[in-house]
């Protein structure tokens, strides 16, 4: 059952009370049950229903994709579905998207996934790194890379504040493994690398050495939404978890005479090589 002792249903909402800082009875106010029900749900003594989850997942803030990890753990079938990027289900999704990565051009535009695996990129992409990013993961490739340090002047800015937002990630999905993994390799990377000591606020834009000159860039992330709530008490039942996770980081210069840089096409120059801002992502 679900609700047995050490089972995962018992073990992931205790997980997640502990690491929303609330006692068995302040999340039974929450959720409008009781102290004691919920410590019976933790300890296995009853087990759990699919309204009750539902209000628990609310309760807790831990989203579509969470919720359906509890009903899961809890032997109950997940209600919100997740589809394929390329399936027929999310095709007039991709296909706006893709219009905007495209209208983007002529600067960098590209769409990752809740891991930073990149699913989507503009044909801008392809000069600057050199190779189709689409399937790159750009803690394992970027962050992680020991060859990104030489052509970013202040590489330890950019890296320790990218860990920082990694960890801020982690820390709303602790029990998310993939996610545990990019960081420890972060900050296998990062170790023996001097930390900044000083602060410089939201954004922290990478810049690079371009042909014998520093290029200072700016960059923009937005998360991609399907328009229908994401919380399980205001989503409506099949909506789906899959656009949710997608964000876009997209790379205009800082000002317009840099337009040529960016534009190889057009300038005949090679493009700069162009990393998301870490920091800005949410």
């Amino acid at each position: 059952m679900g609700g047995e002792a050490g089972s995962p249903f018992g073990a992931r909402l205790r997980h997640w009370r502990r690491q929303r800082g609330l006692s068995q009875l302040a999340l039974a106010g929450l959720a409008g049950s009781t102290g004691r029900h919920i410590s019976f749900l933790e300890t296995g003594r009853s087990r759990p229903s699919r309204p009750m989850t539902l209000r628990l997942a609310s309760a807790l803030d831990v989203g579509l994709r969470e919720a359906n990890a509890l009903l899961h753990a809890g032997g109950l079938p997940a209600i919100y579905p997740q589809a394929c990027i390329d399936g027929a289900d999310l095709g007039p999704y991709r296909a706006t998207i893709e219009r905007m990565l495209t209208a983007h051009e002529p600067y960098p535009g590209m769409v990752l996934d809740g891991h930073w695996n990149v699913i989507l990129a503009n044909r801008a992409c392809t000069a600057p790194f050199g190779f189709d990013l689409v399937g790159v993961n750009f803690v394992r490739d970027a962050l992680a890379h020991p060859g990104t340090a030489g052509m970013i002047a202040n590489w330890a800015e950019v890296a320790w504040a990218g860990l920082g937002r990694l960890r801020g990630h982690l820390d709303r999905s602790p029990l998310d493994e993939e996610k545990q993994k990019l960081v420890a390799e972060a900050e296998d990377a990062l170790r023996g690398v001097p930390r900044p000591s000083a602060e410089r606020g939201v954004m922290v834009c990478p810049t690079f050495h371009i042909g014998g000159e520093l290029v200072r860039t700016i960059a923009m992330v937005a998360p991609v939404r399907s328009g229908r709530r994401d919380h399980p008490r205001r989503a409506p039942r099949g909506a789906d978890v899959s656009v949710r996770r997608r964000r876009g980081p997209v790379l205009p210069p800082p000002r317009a005479g840099r337009a040529g840089r960016m534009n190889g096409r057009a300038s005949g120059r090679p493009r700069p090589h162009h990393w998301p801002d870490w920091s800005a992502w949410p």
